[in-house]
């Protein structure tokens, strides 16, 4: 089963996934991607009126397949 890392980012704080997780295909990755995003929305509370989340997902040759984005801005 081929493996993807989910590289999260808030801001300039990036985490880097050392383990990476076994799924059956890409797609799989990407609909884990947007969980793992919503996640990620739900834990984190927007500095001011701005915040910036994004979950990158690399397969095991470190080509980066699919990028999730959430950017609150506000005026």
């Amino acid at each position: 089963m081929p493996q993807y890392y989910f590289h999260t980012r808030d801001g300039d704080h990036v985490e880097v996934d050392d383990e990476g997780t076994d799924l059956p295909n890409d797609q799989s990755a990407k609909d884990a991607a947007k969980e793992l995003l919503s996640g990620l929305n739900r834990e984190k509370l927007p500095n001011g009126d701005h915040m910036e989340l994004a979950v990158v997902v690399k397969n095991a040759a470190g080509a980066e397949i699919y990028t999730a984005t959430l950017n609150l801005d506000g005026h």
